[in-house]
């Protein structure tokens, strides 16, 4: 009777702690450091839409591709960038309110977290009530730079083709 108490207690805390332990390994890799990683993104609304990449995270400064995008952020001003339609926003920066840019930001509302060396995963519920399904990969991991070099995009070499607008 003993013995099947404790396992019981044993079964209801531990996926509790290993959640917490995750959440927080996730936020000792993130914080404060200068993060890169490969990114995969499924969304299941009407039809499922999935999207992949990659990121550079370096404190307020952020750079992900993906779909033919270009994001590039300095913390100040955010550059997206669609190389095809040659097309360029420029919009003020939210404060990296974008959960690719600042994952541990929005820790609160993802469940499912396996965080592993190399490979985080997990579902991120996103203001709109939308549940996104991630995977991050080949993480790697260093001190910040304290630099925005490769975090701006420079808008002055485009030529007459491109369509620039300017929101800030």
């Amino acid at each position: 009777m003993k013995r099947t108490v404790i396992i019981l207690l044993l079964a209801a805390v531990c996926p509790a702690l290993m959640a917490q332990n995750s959440t927080e390994s996730l936020r000792q890799l993130l914080e404060g450091n200068r993060v890169s990683f490969s990114y995969a993104l499924s969304v299941q609304e009407k039809v499922q839409v999935r999207t992949n990449g990659t990121a550079l995270i370096d404190g307020e400064c952020y750079r992900i591709s993906g779909n033919g995008l270009e994001i590039y952020c300095d913390g100040a001003t955010k550059w997206t960038v669609d190389s095809q339609a040659k097309e360029v926003y420029l919009e003020p920066s939210d404060g990296t309110r974008e959960f690719l840019a600042n994952p541990s930001a929005w820790l609160e509302q993802v469940h499912n977290l396996t965080v592993g060396e190399k490979v985080v995963s997990g579902v991120f519920r996103d203001p709109a009530g939308s549940e996104i399904t991630f995977r991050f990969t080949s993480i790697t991991s260093s001190p910040q730079s304290g630099t925005t070099a490769g975090f701006t995009f420079d808008t002055s070499s485009l030529g007459s083709g491109w369509v620039i607008t300017d929101l800030r």
